[in-house]
């Protein structure tokens, strides 16, 4: 190692704010141009570089450098980016295989309603709803039925039944509030199984 190196790595070591700034302004650009060549982003590779520096900044009492300063910097900026985007392709992998099993859990979550109990389940549920439809007083449940089974817009059922849309509003309003009271301890159940029935739409 040569004397003035010897002589700057001592300035260093003291903590001489000079020394540091004659580092980064002698071999910053350099060693960005260096880690662009790894990372592929302007800004990635001036924040790793930036990283480098100021390490050898907070670790200055401790340094130790057997080869010239430059070889040392490059080393560690390559140490630097290759340890990022080992990091990376390790997150990446993960995030990829957390993924995976969403998807299986996912899919196996809806394969559930494809098992004879949950398809039992279901018709039994459907069967009182039915039955609850029924026992809805009589224009009540023809409203209903015309609204939430052949899908008919409040004014093409004021004009089938000859009565008024406000009417036909508040038959739908009360037959909905009967059905969820009934219903209300199965709302979230209903809502998992029966993914197409409109009923309490």
């Amino acid at each position: 190692m040569n004397p003035a190196l010897d002589i700057w790595i001592d300035a260093l070591k003291r903590g001489d704010e000079k020394a540091y700034r004659q580092l980064y302004d002698r071999y910053y650009d350099q060693l960005c141009l260096l880690a662009f060549q790894y990372v592929r982003e302007s800004f990635l590779a001036e924040s790793l570089v930036g990283d480098v520096i100021y390490h050898i900044w907070e670790n200055r009492e401790t340094l130790t450098i057997h080869t010239s300063l430059k070889a040392y910097l490059v080393k560690a900026v390559q140490n630097r980016c290759i340890n990022y985007l080992e990091h990376l392709r390790v997150r990446r992998k993960s995030e990829q295989k957390l993924a995976q099993q969403q998807e299986e859990r996912q899919q196996d979550y809806i394969s559930d309603f494809d098992y004879p109990l949950a398809r039992l389940i279901a018709l039994e549920l459907e069967d009182s709803i039915t039955k609850a439809i029924d026992s809805l007083p009589a224009e009540c449940r023809e409203v209903f039925r015309l609204s939430r089974m052949e899908e008919l817009s409040y004014s093409e059922i004021s004009e089938r039944l000859g009565i008024s849309v406000n009417t036909v509003k508040y038959h739908v309003k009360n037959a909905l509030a009967q059905l969820r009271e009934q219903f209300k301890e199965y709302l979230i159940v209903l809502s998992l199984i029966f993914w197409n029935f409109h009923y309490f739409c």
